[in-house]
């Protein structure tokens, strides 16, 4: 996913470009694919970068850590910060550097956000709602005698 940035390169410290996201099916890697990306992206211009901030919507699929079967996660991003060196400055980070063209490739960074934003075990709906209805209600006032524990001392036996 790529975006043309040729106006900041060039423009004020200050200056912004606003983009659009609303694509369908993508891959970003061999293991990763959305089934849409929608969202706003905001970059500013600043003396030796480009800032990038935005929200996103976004679909994957995914396995069920309990039931094991796929489903579709939604996941709402917020991208917040993220710099982008450009041209004719040191980068620190390879992959996010606006060519000389102007032209920046997002494909890595969207795929680092959204592998962070999937839980490390994603439950299905289909298992949360089972989870809810089976876990146990508030202790009622009769059941409480099985969850109490009488301690005997020494000096009780011998009285009884």
């Amino acid at each position: 996913m790529r975006c043309r940035l040729h106006k900041l390169l060039s423009g004020p410290v200050g200056k912004t470009q606003r983009e659009t996201l609303d694509t369908g099916p993508l891959a970003l890697d061999s293991d990763l694919s959305v089934h849409y990306l929608r969202g706003t992206l905001t970059f500013t211009r600043l003396t030796e970068s480009v800032m990038l901030q935005g929200v996103f919507d976004t679909a994957t699929t995914v396995e069920c850590a309990r039931s094991l079967e796929e489903f579709e996660l939604c996941l709402a991003l917020d991208l917040e910060d993220i710099l982008f060196t450009l041209p004719g400055f040191p980068a620190e980070e390879p992959d996010r550097v606006v060519g000389d063209d102007g032209w920046l490739n997002l494909t890595e960074t969207l795929r680092e956000e959204i592998l962070m934003a999937i839980p490390i075990n994603p439950i299905c709906p289909k298992c949360e709602a089972a989870s809810a209805d089976g876990l146990p209600s508030a202790v009622n006032a009769d059941e409480e005698e099985w969850l109490t524990v009488h301690w005997h001392s020494a000096e009780r036996k011998k009285e009884e």
